[in-house]
């Protein structure tokens, strides 16, 4: 095993929860902002960033990639500009996780973005767990729509992209994408995903690099006289001890691979790959990470976790922490306006969160990152009107926070899918399920943070959000390529997986992790690592 010496964090597009440790789920959309390095990577150049939209935001953030604050919607939000198009259909592909819309007929929302795009947005879409078969058969057809969204690992996807899809650098690369100022407002960490082989392929679904967050409920804690904060290791243990009374039902969390995630960030472990010398090393091959894996061991041991925990869904989690049973809980930076509204109906429920901190007065933390760019939308091959058309649908798609097309595309119609509370749009019961329709997913602007009439989440979401940030470190792997990790990092990553839950429930000593790791190097891990050094040393 080796030591870290040189943190760099890396959350690529596969499954850092696996390899990490972490409970990595993606959250909302960035709000732009570019690094200062280099803007190129092989013979392609990034978009030139430009901020968009004029509504200045109450909570403005000072961190590349993330998402400015809103306490309320602007009053009377400038007239919607002409639409972009002037008729015809546009076909897309892409997934969704919410149930399915109301169809176009029957949905005024999607019928109003339509007429406010200027032509008919036709979409199928599937379930994301679905979603790799629906689009592997729509390739194989060969009738492709024209915007296929590509999520998760595609086998050969260099090849792919240049045989069916539009190479965008021309219209995007450099100041190019002026011509779409909202696309121009996307993040430059989350364009620079899109870029395979020196080229643009599509338009980034942009996220914010935060991954998972630990949930506190402080009403518990402070019923306790408990701090939710604590300050090292030592204090975290004593926490999880303290909040345990298994006699009446109550744990201190449900999942022991969180808490694990939560303990590698203590030691200063980044999810997934660290980068020196141009040298790539997976944290699991760390000692720090047989550290991390030895305390949560430890920490099931002394029965602190539900005994449920290790094989219930994020759903069950979310329910024991709603109603008390385990007061923390693991989950994604983008849920936390859920936790709020499930903990609405709970008496003196009190919500907040719990920052990594150093493992002891050696270590410095990091905090786990989420990806960048949840997914991209390509353009099939296409005559140069065409595609400029299908950009200016999707630059329409992405208007921002404040706008009036955001307004149209994210709530509908006033009086009709949502009431205004002041400024605010408020869902009514029909509203809730006709915005179901996954235009995000296609396109999306800068997503912000922004809690209609709860002000006090809104500033504690951002609060937590601006400390995150400045405990994130640079992703190396932004804009690599591994087609050995596309095509193998499901099968080595899950028996990674199953192997590290055997250690942690007693069933194999922990020895036995290098033996894991030796399996999972001579599966494809060496490989996928020699793929990033290769494209690493090209870039």
């Amino acid at each position: 095993m080796e030591t870290l010496t040189r943190r760099s964090l890396i959350m690529g597009a596969s499954a850092a929860a696996v390899i990490g440790g972490a409970a990595t789920v993606t959250g909302c959309g960035s709000s732009g902002g570019e690094q200062t390095d280099a803007r190129r990577i092989g013979n392609g150049e990034l978009p030139t960033f430009a901020e968009a939209g004029s509504v200045k935001p109450d909570l403005p953030s000072e961190h590349p990639g993330g998402m400015h604050g809103f306490f309320s919607y602007p009053a009377d939000p400038p007239a919607a500009a002409a639409p972009p198009l002037s008729g015809g259909k546009i076909s897309a592909l892409t997934y969704t996780f919410d149930p399915v819309a109301p169809g176009l007929a029957e949905n005024p929302l999607w019928q109003k973005v339509n007429q406010g795009l200027g032509a008919e947005l036709d979409i199928t879409y599937a379930p994301s767990a679905d979603y790799k078969q629906r689009f592997a058969t729509t390739i194989a057809g060969g009738d492709l729509p024209d915007l296929v969204t590509i999520y998760g690992s595609v086998q050969q996807l260099p090849a792919l992209l240049k045989a069916q899809f539009q190479d965008l650098s021309e219209h995007l690369a450099g100041d190019a994408i002026a011509d779409y100022p909202n696309l121009a407002g996307l993040a430059t960490e989350s364009w620079r995903e899109t870029v395979i082989e020196g080229s643009i392929w599509g338009v980034p679904i942009a996220r914010p690099p935060i991954g998972g967050a630990m949930f506190v409920r402080k009403d518990l804690l402070d019923k306790q006289g408990l701090s939710g904060q604590p300050k090292d290791f030592a204090e975290f243990k004593e926490l999880l001890v303290a909040l345990t009374d298994e006699r009446n039902s109550r744990w201190a969390c449900g999942d022991p691979a969180g808490v694990l995630g939560l303990i590698t960030s203590m030691l200063g472990i980044p999810s997934l790959w660290i980068e020196e010398g141009g040298k790539f090393t997976a944290n699991i091959e760390t000692e720090q990470y047989v550290k991390a894996l030895a305390d949560a061991r430890g920490l099931v041991e002394a029965g602190v976790f539900h005994p449920d925990g290790l094989n219930a869904t994020n759903n069950q989690r979310n329910d024991w922490f709603t109603a008390g049973r385990t007061p923390l809980v693991q989950g994604g930076f983008v849920g936390y306006s859920k936790y709020e509204l499930w903990g609405a109906e709970v008496p003196g429920f009190e919500l907040s969160t719990m920052l990594p901190v150093g493992y002891d007065s050696s270590t410095e933390p990091v905090h786990n990152r989420g990806t960048v760019m949840q997914a991209m939308t390509v353009i099939k091959k296409s005559e140069p009107d065409r595609v400029k058309n299908l950009l200016k649908a999707l630059d329409w798609l992405a208007a921002p926070f404040g706008s009036s097309e955001y307004l149209t595309r994210k709530f509908g119609i006033e009086g009709e899918t949502y009431a205004l509370e002041g400024t605010d749009p408020i869902f009514n019961s029909r509203g809730q399920n006709l915005k179901l329709v996954p235009f995000g997913y296609i396109s999306d602007g800068p997503q912000v943070i922004y809690d209609p009439g709860q002000r006090r989440i809104a500033e504690a979401r951002f609060a937590y959000q601006e400390k995150a940030l400045a405990m994130i470190e640079p992703d190396p792997t932004l804009g690599l390529y591994s087609e050995t990790e596309a095509t193998k990092t499901a099968q080595i990553g899950k028996a990674l997986e199953d192997h590290r839950q055997e250690i942690l429930i007693g069933r194999k000593p922990l020895a036995s992790w290098a033996e894991a790791v030796s399996t999972w190097r001579q599966g494809g891990g060496d490989k996928i690592r020699e793929d990033y050094q290769t494209a690493f040393a090209a870039k």
